[in-house]
């Protein structure tokens, strides 16, 4: 027992051990980084449903809900999800902003969602596309305030 704490004591004074950086501890280690798609685009730069889903969400004035909830789709028999906080955890979004999540394709009522959302700063009203689940995110730069 004593020669493990000689031990230990002998690794923590060594010259390696106290000049060695930190290594950086992440805000949520299990939580990985998504990549952000450059250039900025207009929405007509997206697929089709982008630009549907952003007239359906601003039809609704871009709803708050502290849950996800489903909205009935004009004219239609299906619903879309959304407008509960996007917290941002993989601060892969500029860090002060507040933001919602909005589906980007109706489905009929109990099915299951998509991959596709649209992720909205309540501020700025910047909006960006993910078509992976947050793995990947553009910022569409007009078309979708």
């Amino acid at each position: 027992m004593a020669a493990a704490a000689l031990f230990l004591t002998a690794a923590l004074a060594s010259p390696a051990a106290s000049t060695a950086a930190p290594l950086p501890t992440p805000l949520f280690p299990s939580v990985r980084s998504a990549e952000v798609i450059e250039p900025a685009l207009p929405v007509e730069e997206f697929p089709g449903q982008v630009q549907e889903a952003c007239e359906i969400w601003k039809d609704l004035a871009w709803p708050r809900s502290s849950r996800p909830t489903d909205y009935p789709v004009a004219d239609t028999r299906l619903v879309i999800r959304g407008s509960n906080v996007y917290r941002n955890r993989s601060g892969d979004l500029p860090l002060d902003g507040h933001y919602r999540e909005y589906d980007v394709n109706p489905r009929n009522r109990g099915e299951h969602r998509d991959a596709e959302r649209v992720v909205r700063d309540e501020d700025t009203h910047t909006v960006w596309y993910t078509g992976d689940h947050y793995d990947n995110f553009q910022e569409v730069s007009s078309g979708c305030e």
